[in-house]
Parts: structure tokens; C-alpha cells; sequence
């Protein structure tokens, strides 16, 4: 079977493509000599885009999602919607949400913000040599040609980094997942025929490589690239550190993943609201984002928390239902892992209605997840709507597990937490904030908040804008 994976950029022909098999189906991609030749013109190509003013770059986002709000509000992303609701596994009400939320990236106010956050000198920086100190000054420039390998559980992880990639001025070339190749070639369709700088629109591949492709494991292993952001886990990441390793031009290598998230709740904080919270941040992206908290702690006595799961269990029946799922029946292994955990020790709360498949286990002391044999636990990505609470008489023991969940033989894989979310009383955020270097996250935010990214936010730990730049000092 041939997939619609036709690439994007202004200057690719169909004689410059061929068709590449990726197990039962084949794709298309551009052709050897074709990247050569615009990766050996992308330096010339990336003094242009530095020259343009800051404000055309951005004016260039702008548009594309002037584009996409007319698109969205005419209901011509309709099957934009059921393709990624059915490759996801997402609610439709979810998707909804996700390409809603599509030109919020496309928002040139918010990107401005992150650059003057991000990069020393601020956006003026990417512009024109800027003062830092007297006679020092300081000027941004691109650190590319780069290479992003983006993730598949959403339509907007690969649109962030690209969107700051163009806008610094770099020649980009955006490998999608299959799950959402097509809705992201849609969002940079515009690019084509908007009235824009014509560097601006030759900045742009969009193109799909398949795993083995030769195409990609040149581009890896030999192609002139300053930078290569991966998203995602194991093992594609390993083997794209490997390929890199030998490319004599050394790019950077900046990885997103692969982590989750966790939850504290204090028992002074046990109300309703907080248990509402944490439903919903348990069925958004049915939990396949890096922030979304998988396992949290509840530091209190057995029957507080009890009484907690309870809520949480009655707040996941309502918030689920707002959001179904379209499964027909519930999966045996389902079924096995939660009895499993019941003699793990584990109290466990569950749903039976496919449309809306919670799963909450309460543990005491210890992860009764983690006691679960091999054969009988759900993969991470597998385990959707479903929380471990680990019951613990203090903060501290609550850090104790978050600092020790990528040990947890139920979280192989994982490198760590990156999203801490927090529902607890002043003096246990004041102890969690002064154990930051034991504890490794990355994000520490009110619970309810886990997936909400305000501009001035690093991911992961970077500054993306600073990764795809590089900074030329000037004093005198």
C-alpha cells in the first residue's frame, strides 16, 4: 500500500521523489541528490533568512495561522480530525481541542516572548549585534541546517520546535511520525502560496523518512547539519545518537523524552476540585504526553486516602464521560494487570464502560505497580486512564518515589519525571522546592496544570531557541 506521504517544499518535483517500502506499506521520499543540493546551499540560504527583518519571520507564522483558523472555522479540517482521532486512539473531543490549540503555537506574540526569554541579547539579538555590557555585545545567529524528529501521540510536540527553528532563520527539515505526517504537512501547506519572502518559503522540508531509509541514515551520518532534535524514547533514539556519531560535522543533539509525569496530593488539599483536577489531567491526551502524571503519592492516613481515591474515581466517571474513547470492548490484559495489582496488594477502583476505561490502583508505602510481573503489565503507553497512588506518611517519602520512578520495573524506559504537579500546603511546596536537585523534574506546577506551556517556559530543561542558535560575541 502507498501512503499519501508526498513531502512539502517549493522546489521538490515528483521526479525528485522516490518510493521507499516501510514493512507492508511505502512512502515517499526525497531523493539523495536532491538534499545534498539544498543542504549544500542552506548556509547561503540561512544568511538570508538572518538578514530579513524579525518581524517578516514572524509575520510568516502569523499567517500560517491566519490560514488555519479559516480553515478550522470553514470545517475543512474535518478530516484532519478523524484521521488523527482514529491514529491516536484520542477522544474526538480531545482532537478538538489539539487543533484548536494549533494556532496558539502559530501566535507570533507568544514566540516573540519566548526569544527575548530565551536568548541572550533578546529577540533583537537574531536582528542585529546587541549590547550585554559596555563595548560587549552580543549576536544570534542560526545554528542549522536542522533536522526535528518529531513525535506521533500529537499534532503540536513537532510544530513548537519547528515554528522557533524558521523564525531564528535556520533551513529546517521536519521528519513527522505517519500518525500525523499529513495533519502537519497541512498546517505548513500555506507556506506555498502566502505572500512571503521567498527564502521563507525554501526554508521548509516537510517530509516523512522511513526507519531504515538510506535517505535519512545519510542525512545522519553525513550531511552538513548543526542540529538534530529528537523526540521520543527508546529504541529510535539510540540509534539516531549512534548515526550521528560518526557525521564529521558534529551537530548538536538535543533530545525531548522520553518521561511522564507524577502527582502529590497532601491530605489538606483532598477536596473534590483537586480529585476533578487530576481526572482531567488523567484523560487528556489520555496520558501520552511527557507532563502527564502517571503515578502520584497521597501523603496522609490509609482512610484519608481512601477517601481520596474515592473522589477521584467519582470525578473520573464524569470527566471521562465528557471525553469517550471509541473502543468496543475492554482488553484482557487490562483485566489481568488490574488483578494483578489486587494481589500485588493494591486496593483497586476501576470502569468497565469501554467508552471511558479508568483505572485507579491504591497502594501503601511502596508501588504495588512495580511488584506486577512482566507478562502481566500494560506497557506505559498502553496503561491509559490509569494512576498508581502510592499512600505515604510524608513529603519526603512522596520525593522518595519520584526521584526513584525510573527504577520502577513498571516504568522501563523512562529517564525520569519531568512534570511535578502539585495539590499541598505551603511548607511541603517549600520541602519540595529545596530538594530540586534530588529529585531531577524538569517542571514543578499546580495540579490541573501539567500540559498548560506559557512562552517563557524551557522544555526539558533548554531554551529551544538557544539549541538552534549560536551566539557570536563582539566587544569593542
Amino acid at each position: 500500500m502507498i501512503l499519501d506521504t508526498t513531502p512539502l517544499h517549493p522546489e521538490l518535483g515528483r521526479e525528485d521523489l522516490e518510493l521507499v517500502v516501510a514493512g507492508d506499506v511505502s512512502v515517499y521520499e526525497p531523493k539523495g541528490e536532491w538534499l545534498r543540493k539544498r543542504l549544500a546551499d542552506a548556509v547561503e540560504l540561512q544568511q538570508e533568512l538572518a538578514n530579513l527583518p524579525l518581524s517578516e519571520r514572524l509575520r510568516a507564522v502569523e499567517l500560517l495561522g491566519e490560514a488555519w483558523r479559516e480553515k478550522l472555522e470553514s470545517g475543512k479540517l474535518e478530516w484532519v480530525k478523524e484521521e488523527l482521532a482514529k491514529a491516536t486512539g484520542y477522544s474526538p473531543a480531545i482532537v478538538d481541542l489539539e487543533v484548536e490549540f494549533v494556532a496558539e503555537v502559530l501566535n507570533p506574540g507568544n514566540i516573540a516572548k519566548a526569544l527575548d526569554t530565551a536568548l541572550v541579547g533578546g529577540s533583537r539579538s537574531l536582528e542585529e549585534p546587541v549590547e550585554v555590557a559596555a563595548r560587549e555585545r552580543v549576536r544570534n545567529l542560526p545554528a542549522g541546517p536542522v533536522l526535528v524528529i518529531g513525535s506521533g501521540n500529537s499534532i503540536v510536540p513537532p510544530l513548537i520546535p519547528t515554528v522557533f527553528s524558521l523564525v531564528i532563520g535556520n533551513f529546517t527539515i521536519l521528519r513527522p511520525s505517519l500518525a500525523n505526517f499529513r495533519a502537519v504537512r497541512e498546517v505548513f501547506s500555506p507556506l506555498h502560496s502566502l505572500p512571503l519572502d521567498v527564502s521563507l518559503r525554501r526554508a521548509l522540508l516537510v517530509s516523512y523518512f522511513a526507519h531504515e531509509s538510506r535517505n535519512l541514515r545519510e542525512l545522519l551520518e553525513r550531511g552538513p547539519l548543526g542540529v538534530v532534535n529528537y523526540w521520543g524514547g527508546e529504541p529510535g533514539r539510540t540509534a539516531v545518537a549512534r548515526m550521528l556519531a560518526a557525521n564529521p560535522h558534529r551537530p548538536r543533539f538535543v533530545v525531548n523524552g522520553p518521561m511522564t509525569g507524577f502527582a502529590i496530593v497532601d491530605s489538606s488539599c483532598a477536596t473534590v476540585e483537586v480529585a476533578e483536577k487530576l481526572a482531567f489531567e488523567m484523560v487528556l491526551y489520555e496520558q501520552q504526553l511527557c507532563s502527564s502524571p502517571t503515578q502520584a503519592a497521597f501523603v496522609g492516613s490509609k482512610e484519608e486516602a481512601l477517601g481520596f481515591a474515592e473522589k477521584l474515581a467519582s470525578s473520573l466517571e464524569k470527566v471521562g464521560k465528557r471525553y469517550p474513547v471509541q473502543l468496543e470492548s475492554l482488553p484482557y490484559a487490562l483485566f489481568v494487570m488490574r488483578r494483578s495489582l489486587e494481589l500485588a496488594g493494591a486496593k483497586v477502583y476501576a470502569s468497565s464502560d469501554p467508552s471511558n476505561p479508568w483505572t485507579i490502583a491504591l497502594s501503601d508505602g511502596k508501588s504495588a505497580l512495580g511488584e506486577v510481573p512482566p507478562n502481566a503489565l500494560l506497557p506505559l503507553h498502553a496503561r491509559r486512564r490509569f494512576l498508581e497512588i502510592v499512600r505515604v506518611n510524608s513529603t519526603r517519602e512522596a520525593l522518595n518515589l519520584v526521584a526513584s520512578l525510573p527504577r520502577n520495573p513498571a516504568y522501563l524506559g523512562v529517564d525520569r519525571v519531568q512534570t511535578l504537579a502539585v495539590a499541598v500546603d505551603r511548607g511541603a511546596l517549600e520541602e519540595i522546592l529545596r530538594n530540586l536537585h534530588r529529585i531531577g523534574v524538569y517542571r514543578v506546577v499546580p495540579l490541573g496544570e501539567s500540559y498548560l506551556r506559557t512562552p517563557v517556559e524551557p522544555y526539558d530543561g533548554l531554551f529551544l531557541p538557544a539549541a538552534f542558535s549560536y551566539s557570536v560575541y563582539i566587544r569593542g
